[in-house]
């Protein structure tokens, strides 16, 4: 009976361990896990319960409004979120039905343990994404503007400093804006290119010469034979007058009297004797057209960087100011006369360049008075304009326009005789010049692909201002020379 009670005893605690295994195994079926099943929060709970709406026109605050009541959900919405909302839904997810009101209109939410949070779509693409800090080395752009363009592409949540003396931008923001960033530098941070200006500037002047009057010059004539008027010889000599050797010279005359036969488009008579002829000139000539040129100024510009050449020369000038006693006092100032060019190139994409020009021309054309005894203050003539043009590399700019006229009166007379009345006409010289100048400035640019190189001339130069430097061997002392001498010893101990 004992073993009998004992058996008995064995297959009841069997069939109880397995009720309970199969308890436990049902159990482990049923209750979720935090291995195989995902534990459900209170708002992801609430999201999957089912709700019927009709909005038309219904704006979005009041849509969110009436959601969170019938799930009983709290809601936090961000200011950005704005506008109205139009749809029906029926027996829908709350869930389901907040992403296709909000995705209609650019929003979404981002659901906590809680609450639920509705923002613009972009949040939610970087509250998604991890932050990345990155440092750029700026090589060829100016650092500040870099650091200044790049704040347009920075998030909300991003940051960027930078460090003018190294170069360098340090920017912390999503993966997806530092991406953009680095197309962005990629385009930017590029050798600029550079522009050589080469301005000329010319001083042209065109002189209309009318000469009246009778010069005489005095020469020797070498047709002997001949008597009377000579008309239109070319065969005179210059006599020394101030030596006088030739022996049909009995008198002496103004040591400048000019060659006869050496001027040009001019009547010539002669009179006296077959040995002197004394010519009486009627001069009236047009003289040719000259150039000269004043500068040849240089200068290096990058692509759109603003470049100024001064040409000026600083007039004096004074400038009276009342005293409180009614009196005055001077100032001396200065006014810039000359050439001022201000330029500006652009290289547009089909390798041309885009100048623009903004010159300024002025001239002292005289001197006014403006009160009794006091200092002339000169009068200055300005030219200004702006322009823009577009011309191929190598091409001129040619700007002119500020002309100035002078007018000059000469008198040549034999002295004594040229003042007497009536007859000194006879020995005196009158002429009246008209001289018209013109500024004139060649602008050409040159694009510089490598380096500048010298011309041939600006090399000859630099050979000739280049110090030889000395020749002569180092001297080697103290330690320096007996550790050169241990070396020399220990190489040739080795051989």
């Amino acid at each position: 009976m004992g073993t009998g009670h004992n058996n008995f005893r064995q297959k009841g605690a069997g069939w109880i361990l397995g009720i309970l295994i199969t308890s436990a195994a049902w159990a482990a079926d049923s209750v979720p896990s935090f291995d195989g099943a995902e534990i459900l929060t209170p708002v992801q709970r609430r999201m999957l319960q089912k709700v019927s709406v009709d909005f038309r026109g219904t704006p979005i605050d009041d849509v969110l409004r009436i959601l969170a009541r019938q799930a009983e959900i709290d809601v936090v919405k961000s200011p950005k979120v704005t506008g109205e909302v139009t749809a029906t839904l029926k027996d829908i997810p709350l869930g389901e039905a907040l992403d296709n009101i909000l995705s209609a209109h650019g929003f979404g939410y981002i659901p906590t343990e809680n609450m639920i949070r509705v923002v613009p779509q972009e949040e939610i693409y970087q509250a998604k994404e991890k932050k990345v800090s990155r440092v750029y080395r700026i090589t060829f752009a100016d650092v500040k503007e870099v650091e200044t363009a790049l704040k347009k592409f920075m998030s909300e949540t991003g940051s960027i400093s930078s460090n003018a003396g190294t170069s360098n931008i340090i920017v912390t923001d999503m993966e997806s804006k530092i991406l953009a960033i680095d197309k962005f530098l990629e385009e930017i941070d590029r050798p600029t290119p550079q522009i050589l200006v080469e301005a000329r500037v010319y001083d042209i002047t065109s002189t209309d010469q009318l000469d009246l009057g009778i010069e005489w010059n005095l020469g020797r004539n070498t047709n002997y034979g001949s008597t009377g008027i000579t008309g239109m010889g070319d065969n005179s000599k210059l006599v020394d007058l101030d030596n006088p050797t030739d022996p049909f010279i009995t008198g002496r005359m103004s040591s400048s009297t000019n060659k006869a036969d050496a001027m040009q488009n001019v009547f010539r008579f002669g009179v006296l004797n077959e040995a002197v002829n004394l010519d009486a000139l009627i001069r009236a000539e047009q003289k040719e057209v000259t150039a000269k040129l004043l500068a040849n100024p240089r200068i290096m510009v990058l692509d759109n960087q603003q470049a100024t050449i001064k040409i000026v020369e600083e007039v004096p000038y004074q400038e009276l100011s009342e005293t409180s006693g009614g009196g005055s006092i001077g100032t001396t100032k200065f006014k810039d006369v000359g050439v001022e060019l201000v330029v500006t190139p652009h290289l547009t994409r089909d390798s041309k360049i885009r100048l623009s020009l903004k010159p300024k021309f002025s001239v002292r054309t005289g001197e006014v008075f403006l009160t009794t005894n006091s200092i002339p203050q000169p009068v200055v003539a300005k030219r200004e304009t702006d322009t823009i043009a577009l011309i191929a590399d190598g091409q001129t700019v040619v700007i002119g326009g500020l002309r100035k006229q002078d007018l000059q009166q000469e008198v040549k007379k034999i002295p004594f005789l040229g003042d007497i009345p009536l007859l000194g006409a006879l020995f005196r010289f009158e002429g009246e010049t008209t001289a018209l100048s013109e500024l004139v400035v060649f602008i050409t640019p040159h694009l510089i692909m490598d380096q500048p190189i010298m011309s041939e001339s600006e090399r000859i130069r630099w050979k000739e201002t280049e110090i030889p430097m000395p020749r002569n061997e180092t001297t080697r002392l103290g330690k320096g020379k007996v550790v050169e001498e241990k070396i020399v010893e220990e190489k040739d101990g080795t051989q």
